[in-house]
């Protein structure tokens, strides 16, 4: 009989103990139970605004390859400026513009993409195609000061188009000399990656 109530004290004692932990306790594990929840469904909720904000941003891209007109490229702008999608746009906006000779509009474009863009190697392309636009505007020393400026990122066949379009500037600007060592550089670059330089050698031996 003893025991019996020993043990019921103890189990009495055991639930004391335990609604005192939990009223200081208690409100503790709810709150991080809470943010628990709330992070999960944050983070699910993150997870699937990005793969539809991605979705719509293939969608829109493909609604300006079909017309390649201006209002699908600023609807593409407007989604997302930064995204892979919005920068090939913009490249290939550009290059349109500059077959018009709208020098300034595919300039414009260009800097855009170096601006915004996240991906090294399409910040090298836009950067040897706006060279070449500054070219087409008689401007070597802007295309020379942007090669100069974009010389580390560059891939290594970038490289040997970067020597020849900075061969060409220094050529626009008189320089045969230096022209002759771009071209020259351009070349080796070119022989050491397996890649014809045919025109380039040509253009080196019409100097």
């Amino acid at each position: 009989m003893n025991d019996k109530i020993e043990i019921e004290l103890t189990e009495d004692e055991d639930l004391v103990r335990a609604r005192a932990w939990w009223k200081e306790n208690g409100s503790s594990i709810i709150a991080g139970i809470a943010i628990g929840v709330v992070m999960v469904v944050g983070y699910n909720y993150w997870q699937t605004y990005q793969e539809n904000r991605a979705n719509e941003v293939a969608q829109l891209y493909e609604a300006y390859q079909a017309s390649n007109d201006e209002t699908a490229l600023n609807a593409l702008t407007d989604a997302n400026a930064g995204s892979t999608y919005t920068q090939l746009a913009r490249l290939t906006a550009a290059k349109n513009a500059a077959d018009e000779k709208q020098y300034d509009q595919a300039a414009s474009l260009l800097k855009d993409v170096l601006a915004s863009g996240t991906d090294s190697g399409m910040k090298a392309v836009a950067a040897l195609r706006l060279a070449t636009v500054y070219l087409s505007q008689n401007k070597p020393d802007e295309a020379i000061q942007l090669l100069d400026s974009q010389a580390e990122s560059v891939l290594p066949l970038q490289q040997a188009r970067s020597a020849e379009t900075k061969a060409d500037a220094y050529l626009q600007k008189g320089d045969q000399a230096q022209a002759r060592a771009l071209y020259q550089s351009s070349i080796d670059a070119l022989t050491a990656a397996g890649q014809p330089a045919t025109l380039v050698q040509l253009k080196l031996d019409n100097i």
